[in-house]
């Protein structure tokens, strides 16, 4: 006989039947729109740099620092941070890794950085020691350091919040009394420690200790800071600042106040490196126990409510059972008295023998961070349930409550992703049957894959709902290991359809990236080729279907504009390019400022060029201030700042690029704009060099044939003009062919040769040699007029003297043989109309107009020698290499 009333049972029925209609209501919605959320910016992205440094190669090795990164590292990846981690590295080691970094940063939200090694303090600034620096001459600072504070600008540009945490305090590494620093000499005798830098709006910045005082690398694995950083830092909703007090308590401690961390802060906003979800469910609405007419002691085997990790939970009923009582460990569980929620299973309804009425016990469920759900125990006294039956007959108020006997399949998706393309939405799932239910806990996520629900990151230990599966979406890290990564969604109550589902990532860098990619563009994803090294036909089908597939990505845009330009389809590189600089790529936008100032497929307007050089370098682009810099010191399109422009250079240096090394060191040799300065030119150009700069052979192999600060060696620089020259250096043929006129040899096809290589890279001095050469022996030239293209040539590279030689050589010539060529010039270049007949008339003048975009010259020599340079930059020169 049952004892429940009728109108319990409708209760109960109603209370299935909405929780099962409001799921079909929510399966419907989303299998109606399986994208539902795609598109919509995920929050909260953050970034990290990691670096720790032990083996130095000439100073005190530092036995903890990379044990330092690797916990530090390990500890952020679980606060959702894509870390790219370098351990030991050199200098050329430090640029990629940050090179690296920034390239995860692109419009993050959060941005830290870690480092762990030496580092000093030189004129209130601090600078990062890789381990082959030596710091042995008073020149190897700006060539064998990082400097913190550009970082910390690099980082503000892309970033809304900015963290730097340095545990680089160690003993003094300074091996001389002073360093030069830009136009500065520093003393650095007795200084330790590093000093405090003012963060700007929006930046925390944390110290190992003390500003100039020393931390300690401690005698066990982890330096005593490191330690407590890395213990502290994941407490859950702690926000940083608490976080860092904790760390400061535990370092003093630790080192018996002798080491106490520093920090300065501007922060406007909080951050928590774990902010705890807050969810809290049940998994059974109600709970109906059906036992025996005369059973005594019943479990209620209340499921234990779903929550977030972290929270301290406790349950409460409302009201007494009308017959009998609640116990827990026999004691007696009053209404209204909280116990702790995992405990509400062990809790046992008594009452003494007979016919009892149904008992509908309701409870609360509550947590310390202020969220609640209600559920109920409907115990039924049922006479067809034996009498002997020791376990109640649970019927839950859903279908996920039978007990799992076989081991259950997973649910499989492949997220496909092009790395740097965003988050990826996870393959839709079929909502019929074994489809997962319930809630799901994210049990595994690899670090290098970050996994989004909508709008907002999850991290371990974070609960999904089933039904929000298709909002699930995956973005895989930039720089990432060749292993497969996996994101792991584990039911929380154990169900026959509670299946876990695993998303296994398959990221792969877009062709497109591994063809076109410029080097050090910190908006690519890889390290980047050269422009005589894209593989056009390859590269133009990669980055238009790149472009076509992603339309969204900038970085895509210009790619396809380096190949389309390579190709020698101006129009649509043009094109490409300035789509890309409008959707922020600033590599886009140097490439632009470069074509304004060479009036390379654009009007000559080197000011044109500045702002977007300026937007380039703010960004940390290394060709942005290289060419910045060199503007300023020139006054090309801006008024010239000498200071500026070696502050930019240097950056550009700091940061990889080796031309800024050779302009630095050019400025220093010959001392136009700044004190000469013979042996900081030769560290300058030997830095270059050992990077493999064909610049830098070249401006240290004149050093050798001159004999200017080292022995003069004319073999030795022979041999670097030509490996240079070999690698496309646009003056190392002039000067290998200057040296075989010096050593007297005469095989004028030999010289010509030579000096034509350079002609054709854009070496003003050698297209006026050669100029010279066929002029003399017309036997050797390439056709009758290759002479006069020649010295065209040398005029409008603007080679100084060389330059002006060629003018008078073409102002002395026939008027009509010049406007002669002029007109086959133009006809060349496609120019339509135009008669070759010596006359420069009208016609010739508004087919010269057509073809420049722009107001031609009126002088005959100035109009031939723009033409000339025309057809030159329609050959697609190495613009990257003058």
């Amino acid at each position: 006989m049952e004892f429940l009333p009728a109108s319990c049972r409708s209760w109960l029925a109603i209370l299935r039947i909405a929780t099962v209609f409001l799921a079909l209501i929510a399966l419907a919605d989303l299998a109606a729109d399986p994208a539902l959320a795609a598109g919509e910016p995920v929050h909260g992205r953050r970034a990290a740099l990691v670096i720790g440094n032990s083996g130095y190669a000439n100073l005190p090795k530092l036995p903890n620092a990379v044990n330092d990164a690797e916990r530090i590292g390990a500890v952020l990846r679980d606060a959702n941070f894509e870390v790219t981690i370098g351990k030991d590295v050199d200098k050329a080691g430090l640029e990629r890794t940050v090179r690296e970094f920034l390239q995860t940063l692109n419009d993050g939200d959060v941005a830290l950085f870690y480092y762990s090694g030496h580092a000093v303090q030189v004129a209130d600034q601090n600078f990062i020691i890789p381990v082959d620096a030596s710091l042995s001459s008073s020149y190897d600072l700006e060539v064998q350091s990082y400097n913190v504070n550009s970082l910390l600008d690099y980082m503000r540009a892309t970033s809304g919040l900015q963290i730097l945490v340095l545990d680089a305090c160690r003993d003094n590494p300074f091996r001389n009394q002073y360093y030069y620093l830009g136009d500065k000499k520093i003393d650095v005798a007795g200084k330790k420690g590093l000093a405090s830098l003012t963060p700007k709006q929006g930046s925390l910045i944390v110290y190992s200790t003390a500003p100039n005082d020393v931390a300690y690398d401690g005698g066990g694995d982890l330096s005593p800071f490191a330690g407590a950083f890395a213990e502290k830092a994941l407490s859950p909703n702690k926000e940083v600042r608490e976080v860092l007090t904790m760390v400061r308590t535990a370092v003093m401690d630790k080192t018996g106040g002798r080491q106490v961390p520093w920090d300065v802060s501007s922060l406007t906003s909080q951050f928590y490196f774990v902010s705890a979800q807050e969810v809290l469910v049940l998994g059974e609405s109600v709970t109906e126990v059906r036992v025996g007419a005369d059973a005594t002691r019943v479990a209620l085997n209340i499921q234990p409510p779903i929550a977030s990790s972290g929270m301290t939970l406790t349950a409460t009923f409302e009201k007494a059972p009308r017959a009998g009582i609640l116990l827990l460990d026999d004691k007696t569980v009053q209404p209204g008295t909280p116990i702790a929620a995992d405990r509400i299973d062990d809790i046992v309804y008594a009452t003494d023998a007979g016919q009892k009425p149904v008992e509908l016990l309701p409870y609360t469920i509550k947590s310390d961070t202020g969220q609640s759900a209600n559920g109920a125990v409907a115990i039924v006294f049922d006479a067809s349930v034996p009498a002997t039956a020791e376990k109640p007959v649970v019927v839950a108020s859903n279908d996920d409550s039978a007990s799992i006997t076989k081991a259950i399949t997973p649910v499989k998706l492949t997220v496909s992703s092009d790395v740097g393309t965003g988050f990826t939405p996870v393959p839709t799932l079929e909502l019929g049957a074994g489809r997962p239910t319930g809630w799901l806990r994210v049990e595994q996520r690899d670090p290098s894959a970050q996994v989004a629900v909508g709008g907002e990151l999850l991290v371990l230990g974070d609960l999904v709902k089933a039904e929000d599966l298709p909002k699930v979406r995956i973005r895989p890290a930039i720089h990432r290991s060749d292993a497969e990564a996996a994101i792991v969604l584990k039911s929380v109550v154990t169900a026959p359809e509670a299946k876990p589902v695993v998303i296994t990532v398959d990221a792969e860098v877009n062709a497109c990236d591994r063809l076109a990619a410029e080097p050090l563009d910190i908006q690519a994803v890889t390290e980047g080729v050269l422009p005589n090294d894209i593989a056009i036909d390859e590269a133009l089908a990669a980055c238009g279907e790149a472009v076509a597939d992603f339309p969204e990505i900038p970085r895509f845009k210009f790619q396809y504009g380096r190949v389309l330009y390579a190709k020698g389809d101006f129009p649509g590189a043009l094109k490409m390019v300035r789509e890309a600089l409008d959707g922020g790529h600033v590599r886009a936008g140097h490439f632009l400022g470069r074509l304004y100032q060479l009036g390379a497929a654009v009007e000559l307007d080197p000011k044109k060029a500045i702002p977007l050089f300026e937007a380039a370098a703010r960004r940390g682009d290394p060709y942005g201030q290289y060419s910045l810099g060199r503007a300023l010191l020139d006054g090309k399109g801006v008024k010239a700042n000498v200071r500026r422009g070696i502050e930019l250079l240097n950056k550009a240096a700091e940061s990889g690029h080796t031309y800024a090394l050779n302009q630095l060191g050019a400025e220093y040799r010959y001392g136009n704009r700044v004190p000469r300065d013979i042996e900081r030119a030769y560290v300058m150009f030997e830095t270059s060099t050992n990077r493999g700069d064909i610049w830098g052979e070249v401006n240290l192999g004149m050093m050798y044939r001159d004999g200017v600060f080292v022995k003069e060696d004319a073999a030795r620089a022979y041999r670097m003009f030509d490996e240079a020259n070999r690698k496309l250096h646009p003056y190392a043929g002039t000067l290998m062919a200057l040296m075989d006129r010096k050593a007297g040899k005469t095989d004028q096809a030999a010289l010509l040769k030579l000096f034509r290589e350079s002609a054709v890279r854009g070496d003003g001095w050698g297209a006026f040699y050669a100029a010279e050469i066929v002029s003399a022996e017309p036997s050797l030239a390439a056709d009758p007029d290759e002479a006069l293209r020649l010295y065209g040539l040398a005029v409008a590279r603007k080679a100084g003297k060389a330059s002006d030689d060629a003018r008078a050589r073409l102002a002395a010539m026939p008027r009509e043989r010049l406007v002669t060529e002029l007109q086959k010039t133009l006809v060349r270049l496609g120019a339509a109309g135009v008669d070759v007949d010596g006359k420069l008339g009208p016609k010739a003048r508004a087919a010269a107009a057509d073809v420049l975009g722009s107001k031609p010259p009126s002088d005959p020599v100035d109009l031939f020698a723009e033409i000339v340079r025309h057809e030159w930059v329609q050959s697609t020169p190495r613009l990257d290499m003058l």
